[in-house]
């Protein structure tokens, strides 16, 4: 059955049946090595949704594995060479991997957008994500611009209101909005994006005393290269307990922070913080409804054979 944008379940029960074990089977054996793969895939498909492209349409979310791309035909500097909040280095060889195993199995069928939508999915349930239908029919992008990012991400110093008009005008609730921030809750930031604000002695004025002495004292960010757990006590979980952090002033990064001291935000993050259910169920909601936003569908883009090239 069709949903929006095009999309429907069981998309490749004829043309690739086994398409979603593989990624699962792929993805599992890499996630034995180094669990740590799964906020990489997370920020990946996050990154990849929002950022406008113009290839087909004027203004648009992307999932179009537009990220993937080390290059397009046009020689123009790609996405993946932006800035997004931080080096995206993690997550692409696991991506290739995944495709090498699909294309043996099924060449030319499943597309590299499809394919990080389903590896987010399972990236998500080994971190505590009750499993979910993802529905599939995304067709990957033939260009890639570093131009688009700016202006289509969330910056790591954003204001709150930066944030939610970001997310009005791609069409997301400011609920969403927080919902999807939970995703914080695994992975970690880069001391490069971070450290400054723990220095800036105005910024450090609303930072929790104990969290601010911790974030000085402890031997982190000795150097711009090392990450910083967005949440220290269980920051391979997806829980969202999270929020507490954030409620009581313990923030890592400044545009959560924001958004916590704000009253719409504070009181969404007040219904999720003891209530895990209500979130997670709310969560997988909103990652449903962010891939499926705008997608490629039909004969628009085309089906890539390699995931980093145009055919």
């Amino acid at each position: 059955m069709p949903v929006r944008g095009g999309l429907r379940d069981m998309f490749y029960e004829q043309s690739c049946p086994e398409a979603e074990k593989i990624v699962n089977q792929t993805i599992h054996k890499h996630f034995q090595i180094d669990p740590t793969y799964a906020a990489a895939f997370v920020r990946l498909f996050f990154h990849d949704c929002y950022v406008t492209g113009e290839t087909f349409y004027f203004s648009r979310f992307g999932c179009d594995a537009s990220l993937l791309l080390d290059r397009t035909p046009t020689g123009e500097e790609v996405e993946k060479k932006a800035r997004h909040n931080g080096p995206l280095v993690r997550g692409y060889e696991v991506i290739d991997d995944i495709k090498t195993q699909l294309e043996k199995a099924c060449p030319g069928v499943v597309s590299c957008a499809d394919l990080l939508a389903f590896a987010t999915r399972d990236s998500l349930v080994y971190s505590g994500v009750p499993t979910y239908a993802v529905e599939a029919g995304r067709r990957d992008a033939r260009a890639s611009l570093a131009a688009n990012v700016e202006g289509n991400l969330p910056l790591p110093d954003a204001t709150a209101e930066d944030n939610i008009r970001l997310f009005q005008r791609k069409g997301m609730t400011l609920e969403e909005l927080i919902v999807l921030m939970g995703a914080h809750s695994i992975g970690s930031a880069h001391c490069s994006v971070v450290a400054g604000r723990f220095h800036n002695k105005q910024k450090a004025k609303d930072i929790d005393r104990g969290y601010w002495l911790k974030m000085q004292t402890m031997t982190v960010c000795q150097s711009e290269d090392q990450d910083v757990p967005f949440d220290p006590y269980s920051h391979h979980k997806m829980d969202s307990r999270f929020y507490k952090e954030l409620l009581t002033n313990k923030a890592l990064i400044e545009s959560d922070h924001n958004l916590a001291k704000d009253p719409r935000g504070n009181a969404v993050m007040k219904k999720f913080v003891n209530d895990q259910a209500v979130w997670i169920a709310k969560f997988t909601n909103a990652m449903k409804r962010l891939g499926e936003t705008e997608v490629l569908v039909g004969d628009q883009g085309e089906v890539r054979k390699q995931c980093r090239a145009v055919n």
